[in-house]
Formats: C-alpha cells, sequence, structure tokens
C-alpha cells in the first residue's frame, strides 16, 4: 500500500495542515491513479471527439474539454494519439488555464514549459491567434516540448531553451500573461510517480522553494503593466506555494492577488493566502495542485518601476530586430523560388486563410530562414539575437536544390482542404500501420506530394511517384 511508504516527516506536516482531514487524505493514496487526456480544439470539439472516439470517457468538472479515461485502453499508442487529437495530462494540472484564462490574440509566455501539458492548453485556448512562446531551461526536456508543440499543430507557437533571466533581459514587460509551472518537491505527484517520494527530502522542500523565489523574479520581469502572473506547482509544501508568493509580493507592490471564481467544488482556499487554490486527492478526482494569479498594476509609482522602463524598451527591441532580421532572415524581397513553387503545386488558397494559420503568412515578410530552414513566425518583428531557439515558429520545411521538402510541423498545422492531394486511412485500414511504420504505400494520382492522415487528422507527408506513395513520416516518430 503507497500510503505506508509516504515519508515520516511528509506526514507530520500534512497532519498539521490538514487535521481532521488527514485520514482521508492518506487513504487517497491507496486508491487508483487517475489518467486524463485533453481534446485539441484546434483539430474537433470536444463533443465531436466523443461522438467518434470507442472507448468510455468520463468528463473533468474543471476542464470542459478534458476527460478520465481508464488506463487499460491505452490512447497513448492510438494512431489519433499521433496526430494530435489529443494530449495526455494529469486531471489537476488541466485547471491551471482556468487561472490564466488566455484570449485570442494574447501574448502568452509558458517559462517553464517542458513537457507541454499546459502549452498546448494554452495554445487551443489562443486558437492561433497572437503569441505564445514556451520555453524549458532544461535542453531534453526542451527538444520533448518543441516535438510534442508540432504535433499539436498551433502555428503561432516559439519553443526556446532559454535562462529565465536571459529571456527577461531581452523582453522586459512584452507578454500580457506569464504563466510559472515551478520547478517543485512534487509532493502532489506521489500518487502517480512513486520514484518522487525517495528524491523528497526537507532540504529538497527548501531548495525548490529557494529556486522558485528566483525564477519569480524574471517571470514578474515579463509581464506587462496590466498583465497577469499566474503561478502554479503540484506540490503541498507552504514553504514552495504561500510563502514564496507572500515575500515575493512583500516586495513587489506592484503585483496583487486575484480573487477568481473556481471551475469546480471542492477547491481550498488556504487562510493565509485566499486568493490561492489547493487541489487535494481526497477533495477532488486528481493529483495536488497549487494556484494563484497574480495582477500586475497598469501603473506602477516610482518605487516599484522597473530599471528600464517598457517604452525604452520596446525600442531597444525595434532596433535590436532591425539588425537581427539581417542575420536571421533570406535577403530576398519575395518568396524563395523552391518554397513558392510548393505552395503552387500542393496547397490550395484554404491553407492561407488567416483562420487556418492564424497569424501565419507565406509572405515574404513572415519567412525566417535558419541556413536551408524556413519558418513562418508569429511576428516578424522579434528579435532572436543571442536566444537559444529551437522552433522561432512553424516549421515550413527545407530548401534543397530545385525542390523544397515540407517539414512535420507544417504537415500537423493544415488540414485536409488545404492542399491538392489528400490520403484519408481510417484507423482500420492496414495501409495505416504500413504507413506509420514507415513504408512506402501503394497510392495511383499525379505524382508529388501527398498530405497523408487517419481519417480528416493529417499525421505527415508522401511522395507520390508512379503510383507508390514514399514515406517521408519521421524516423523518430514510426512505431517499432
Amino acid at each position: 500500500m503507497l500510503s505506508s511508504k509516504l515519508p515520516q516527516l511528509f506526514n507530520e506536516r500534512m497532519a498539521q495542515d490538514l487535521k481532521d482531514e488527514f485520514s482521508a487524505f492518506i487513504a487517497s493514496y491507496d486508491s487508483p491513479r487517475l489518467n486524463g487526456l485533453r481534446v485539441n480544439t484546434l483539430k474537433l470539439s470536444a463533443e465531436a471527439f466523443l461522438k467518434r472516439w470507442p472507448f468510455e470517457l468520463e468528463p473533468i468538472s474543471w476542464a470542459k474539454d478534458g476527460f478520465y479515461y481508464h488506463y487499460t485502453t491505452q490512447p497513448g499508442q492510438h494512431p489519433y494519439h499521433a496526430a494530435g487529437v489529443y494530449y495526455l495530462q494529469e486531471p489537476s494540472a488541466m485547471a491551471v488555464l482556468h487561472y490564466l484564462d488566455p484570449q485570442p490574440g494574447e501574448r502568452v509566455l509558458d517559462l517553464a514549459a517542458a513537457p507541454g501539458g499546459k502549452s498546448t492548453g494554452i495554445a487551443a485556448r489562443l486558437n492561433r491567434k497572437g503569441l505564445l512562446w514556451s520555453n524549458e531551461i532544461h535542453p531534453t526536456r526542451a527538444r520533448i516540448l518543441a516535438q510534442n508543440m508540432d504535433r499539436w499543430g498551433a502555428p503561432n507557437v516559439i519553443v526556446s531553451n532559454e535562462n529565465p533571466d536571459h529571456l527577461a533581459n531581452h523582453f522586459r514587460g512584452f507578454f500580457d500573461k506569464v504563466l510559472l509551472d515551478a520547478p517543485c518537491s512534487g509532493e502532489g505527484m506521489f500518487r502517480k510517480d512513486p520514484e518522487v517520494m525517495e528524491e523528497w527530502s526537507l532540504e529538497h522542500v527548501q531548495s525548490c522553494a529557494h529556486r522558485q523565489a528566483l525564477i519569480i523574479e524574471s517571470a514578474a520581469a515579463l509581464v506587462r503593466p496590466g498583465g497577469r502572473l499566474v503561478y502554479s506547482t503540484c506540490t503541498f509544501a507552504p514553504q514552495e506555494n504561500e510563502e514564496v508568493i507572500l515575500r515575493f509580493l512583500e516586495s513587489h507592490p506592484e503585483f496583487s492577488p486575484l480573487s477568481l471564481p473556481d471551475p469546480a467544488p471542492d477547491f481550498v482556499h488556504p487562510s493565509t493566502l485566499p486568493e490561492g487554490v489547493r487541489l487535494y486527492p481526497h477533495r477532488i478526482r486528481g493529483e495536488g495542485h497549487f494556484i494563484v494569479a497574480l495582477l500586475k498594476a497598469e501603473k506602477m509609482s516610482d518605487s516599484s518601476s522597473p530599471s528600464v522602463s517598457t517604452a525604452k524598451k520596446a525600442k531597444k527591441q525595434k532596433r535590436l530586430a532591425a539588425s537581427a532580421n539581417a542575420s536571421y532572415r533570406s535577403p530576398q524581397n519575395s518568396l524563395n523560388p523552391e518554397l513558392d513553387g510548393f505552395i503552387k503545386e500542393t496547397l490550395s488558397s484554404s491553407s492561407l486563410n488567416p483562420d487556418l494559420l492564424g497569424a501565419q503568412r507565406f509572405s515574404s515578410e513572415n519567412i525566417l530562414a535558419f541556413g536551408d530552414h524556413l519558418y513562418s513566425v508569429p511576428e516578424p518583428h522579434l528579435d532572436f539575437q543571442g536566444l537559444s531557439i529551437l522552433r522561432p515558429g512553424l516549421y515550413l520545411g527545407e530548401k534543397k536544390p530545385g525542390r523544397f521538402q515540407p517539414g512535420q510541423s507544417l504537415a500537423l498545422a493544415l488540414t485536409p482542404d488545404s492542399v491538392s492531394s489528400y490520403l484519408a486511412l481510417s484507423r482500420e485500414d492496414p495501409l495505416l500501420e504500413r504507413y506509420l511504420h514507415g513504408e512506402a504505400i501503394p497510392n495511383e494520382g499525379p505524382n508529388g506530394w501527398v498530405l497523408v492522415g487517419v481519417e480528416e487528422f493529417p499525421l505527415g507527408w508522401g511522395k507520390r511517384v508512379q503510383g507508390l506513395l514514399k514515406n517521408h513520416y519521421p524516423k523518430e516518430l514510426r512505431n517499432r
């Protein structure tokens, strides 16, 4: 029984905090963990998904696009997962989006974003409009984040592998909303991942709290006046939650906690910070979480103003962007001829529809070249100079001598009616499994690029040559 393996010092603190509820809290650890998935509403509505999903699902009360599933259904092995139709996410983590409340057209930063659960949710809420910047400081996790964002199919996403301080120096006061899902001791995930218990100690909790206090300073600097900062963790430790926020508020009078309505009952508001929210596994069907939303004042007093004004920073940003563009952009004023040929031969006019690709355009202003690799960027004048960028926007593909090879990211951002040739394979079609294994498959028609998908959900590219579809599904994604 997992409850008998919980650290003694952890139990003592939780007993003191929860009092009469402690027995129910401990008993919850002997119940099975709960599994959740969140539907990608960029591709279809939650209602439409329910009509076609072959297994039983239960709605998650605080996430209108989230559902509980039974682990035996293994949705991670389904071709819908490969097509980015949903994301597998712990149910409690979905509640953060309610308090962040991203709106289409906003600039949103997810500062510690890997593996991408909250970023994919933000991208869906933005609905291809505005900017999502997803950052992760650890290189390996940042690459996983980039892969998950590619699969999600949102065109208006930048992924970076940066230190929060470095981002704050570049983009002070730039974002409407910033999410800091802070690295923590993970107490709320003991049931989901028992190995986390083995790493737990009071010293580890204190170390996490110290690191969180540093990161939130960078997060705060990135929020524009009048913007919102949401801080969340998956731990119960007050040192990492309320105490971090209360100390931060003491030194940052320009921020104040927001009192927001809860999306479901049984969310707990701590007495020391009533605007904050605690999620406990004995009260809800999910793991442990802490969330608080902070509002940055529109106007700040001299004592609380940042050392570099937003206006000065904006001027510097524009000046640096102009010089950076010379290094990062193709010098030509028209589209790359290889890309231009691909667009004319493979894409239909609907792919240029702003409702599909949001702010993205296949125009010279939006095309960014990293060597022979071309991207469509969500904001053309952003300065990437000196930053570690994994994805500066939607990866279009690579120009090669006399031709253009489209990228996987572009495939997943498109729809069947946005290309001249689309091969829809049913879930039961043996050709689907062959495609996902990387095999060439028979397909009659004119030579050229073909977008391949499971039903109406794109999976990747193939190139038809004399009745045979050569497989361009990425090797690292293929079924083994």
